[in-house]
C-alpha cells in the first residue's frame, strides 16, 4: 500500500535585497527535487512573503550598493563579507555582484504578491527568480519600475511592460505588504529567509539543502522537527 501523500508548506518570509534569502531558495530547490528523487510523499506548496531589512532605504530613487552597505557595515568588513558570499553563491549556481543601485523594496513585495493572486505558486516562483537574478546577478535597480515590470512579463504576471508599469504607479496590494510585515514583526522575526514549514516549526536563515532534506525526510516520517538557526546578513 503506499504511502499516505503529506502537505508541506512553506511560507518563506523574506526580502528582494537578501542574499541570503537567494541562497536560501537556491537550497530549498534543490532539497525539494532530491527528496522527489528519493520519492518522499509529500507534496509541496510554496509561498513568499514580505519583510523589510532596511526599511529606511529611500523608495524615489536610488543609492549606490556597496557605498550604503559601507554605511552599515564598515569598508573593510564589506569587502569579506563579498568574498564569503561569492564563495557560497558558486557552490549553488549564483554569480553574486556587488555593484549597482539599492533602495527600497515595498514595490518588488508588491509585484510578487500579486504574482501569487494571478497565477498561484508557479508565477510567483518565476517572478522571485527573476528578481532575485536581477539584482544579486545583473545589477538592476530593485525599485525600478522597468525592471519590475520586465521581470512580472516575464513571468506572466502582466501583458506587457506598459500594463505592468500602470499597475505599479497605483497602490494596489500596498496596504497588504505593510500588514504582512507588521505580522512577521509581531511573530519575532528579526532576520530572513525566515520559512515557516506547516505553520509549525520555523527555520531561520540560510541552511543547506541536506538540513531541509532532512526535514522533509522527518515529515514524511511522521516525525517532529527541530528548528534551524540564524546567520549574519550582509544586505
Amino acid at each position: 500500500m503506499a504511502a499516505a501523500i503529506k502537505p508541506v508548506s512553506l511560507q518563506i518570509i523574506s526580502d528582494s535585497i537578501c542574499p541570503f534569502c537567494y541562497l536560501g531558495y537556491k537550497q530549498i530547490t534543490l532539497a525539494i527535487e532530491a527528496a522527489k528523487k528519493q520519492n518522499l510523499p509529500l507534496d509541496f506548496n510554496m509561498r513568499f512573503k514580505p519583510y523589510l531589512l532596511d526599511p529606511t532605504l529611500p523608495t524615489d530613487a536610488p543609492v549606490n550598493k556597496r557605498e550604503r552597505l559601507g554605511q552599515k557595515f564598515g569598508m573593510d568588513r564589506i569587502d569579506m563579507m563579498e568574498k564569503q558570499m561569492q564563495a557560497r553563491g558558486r557552490s549553488v549556481g549564483i554569480n553574486f555582484s556587488y555593484g549597482g543601485l539599492i533602495r527600497q523594496t515595498t514595490d518588488s513585495h508588491r509585484i510578487i504578491a500579486k504574482a501569487y493572486d494571478v497565477g498561484g505558486e508557479k508565477s510567483q516562483r518565476a517572478l522571485v527568480e527573476a528578481l532575485f537574478a536581477g539584482y544579486f546577478e545583473k545589477e538592476q535597480d530593485p525599485g525600478s519600475h522597468d525592471f519590475l515590470a520586465s521581470c512580472a512579463v516575464g513571468a506572466g504576471v502582466f501583458a506587457n511592460q506598459a500594463e505592468a508599469k500602470t499597475w505599479l504607479a497605483g497602490t494596489e496590494g500596498k496596504d497588504n505588504v505593510a500588514k504582512d510585515i507588521k505580522e512577521a514583526y509581531r511573530m519575532g522575526v528579526q532576520g530572513v529567509p525566515f520559512i515557516l514549514v506547516n505553520n509549525k516549526y520555523a527555520i531561520s536563515g540560510a541552511q543547506g539543502e541536506d538540513t531541509f532534506l532532512q526535514i522533509f525526510q522527518q515529515i514524511a516520517a511522521g516525525k517532529n522537527l527541530a528548528t534551524a538557526s540564524d546567520e549574519e546578513s550582509i544586505c
